[in-house]
């Protein structure tokens, strides 16, 4: 169309089918994926009446998402330092004001971040789709069930019914996946501006191929941690990775995701249900090694020195922002423009790098993904709760 057509055409096509079909199925997502994310975390918890098989597993997929959050950023350094990227010379690029505000009325806390999982109310959080939030009331809720189960059978029931229901609605939702698919790459492509993508092309192969070597170390991990065959997950788990490498969302991705784990993987719901939800909010790997890497190539370009103290100082800092990190798309961005005043770059740096981001978003989702069903696939192999004739079927 770029080629054969008018921009006045494309505009049209762009403006009137692919952009409203995109932005009605991820409107319809982000409609689903609260109540999905709190209902199956509800309903699964009441489940387990023994409070130490609850903790022992949320203790695992804690520890292996924070390790694969830490391996992500090593990971990063590593492939800077092999593709050094950086020139001093885009520091000229100025971003607008609109472009800098997204990084002020921020600040990174961890005591803030611990202190903000407790909501103030049950309905503030699920209109800001806040998943921490909606993570703790659903702990909460499932913790009362399982230990009052027998006398309140009904609300129990009622949760696992929902679930149903609204797993449902998911599933019909995703019935539209692929022209939705279509039109959210067809306009990216259309809107792509060539001069914008030169001006920091070595951005976006060198964090491709960081990714891509961030999903062969998890494919490595599953045999190691798991003793499984690897080939076999990415087989199966491929169109959850797709899913979030269109949209750029790992919250996108949940619904294909939970019902590859079940139907395809043989995980556990009482596992995947829990166990997904957790770990989109809490430091996804790919996120941190792509940040990781990001901030570097920033740093090089400010000429700030790279030393040893600074990359601990950032991986500290990329930890604690990336805790209930939002698994929505554009959401990296604004972790990276939160993240660059705390490392010693202007805010207004991010406008080098807005044009691509949506490429690099993409990358860095596929990575989350990637990394999420692996530690799920791992916990539940370890707490015995994987059905291996599923899986090697």
């Amino acid at each position: 169309m770029k080629l054969l057509l008018s921009p006045t055409v494309n505009a049209a096509v762009s403006e009137y089918l692919f952009d409203p079909a995109s932005t009605m199925f991820m409107n319809a997502l982000k409609m689903v994926i609260a109540p999905l994310i709190f209902f199956s975390i509800a309903s699964s918890i009441g489940d387990i009446r023994d409070m130490r098989t609850l903790g022992r597993i949320a203790g695992r997929i804690v520890v292996y998402c924070v390790g694969t959050a830490i391996v992500g950023i090593i990971l990063g350094f590593l492939i800077w330092h092999v593709f050094p990227i950086g020139n001093p010379e885009l520091k000229e690029i100025v971003a607008s004001s609109e472009q800098a505000a997204l990084s002020q009325g921020y600040s990174v806390s961890l005591l803030d971040s611990i202190i903000g999982i407790v909501p103030s109310d049950v309905i503030t959080p699920f209109l800001r789709s806040d998943m921490l939030k909606i993570i703790f009331m659903a702990i909460m809720l499932g913790i009362a069930c399982g230990a009052l189960s027998d006398r309140i059978k009904v609300l129990k029931d009622f949760l696992t019914d929902a679930y149903m229901v609204v797993g449902k609605i998911t599933q019909i939702i995703i019935r539209v996946m692929p022209f939705a698919i279509f039109c959210s790459m067809a306009k990216m492509v259309i809107s792509m501006d060539a001069g914008t993508l030169l001006s920091v092309f070595s951005w976006v192969p060198v964090t491709f191929v960081a990714n891509v070597a961030l999903i062969i170390l998890y494919g490595i991990m599953i045999p190691i941690f798991a003793g499984l065959n690897p080939i076999v997950f990415f087989k199966k788990y491929y169109p959850a990775m797709l899913t979030g490498f269109t949209f750029a969302s790992s919250n996108a991705a949940l619904p294909t995701a939970m019902d590859i784990c079940e139907h395809k993987l043989g995980i556990s719901k009482k596992l995947y249900s829990f166990a997904l939800p957790l770990g989109c909010t809490i430091t996804p790997g790919g996120s941190c090694m792509t940040l990781a890497l990001s901030a570097l190539f920033m740093a090089r370009i400010f000429g700030i020195p790279i030393t040893l103290p600074y990359m601990i100082s950032t991986a500290v800092t990329l930890v604690v922002i990336e805790s209930g990190a939002p698994g929505l798309p554009g959401g990296a961005m604004l972790l990276f423009a939160i993240l660059l005043p705390q490392i010693g770059i202007p805010a207004e740096a991010i406008g080098i790098v807005m044009g691509l981001f949506s490429i690099v978003g993409m990358f860095l989702v596929t990575g989350n993904v990637t990394g999420l069903g692996a530690v799920t696939l791992i916990v539940a192999k370890k707490e015995k709760m994987l059905n291996m004739d599923i899986y090697n079927k």
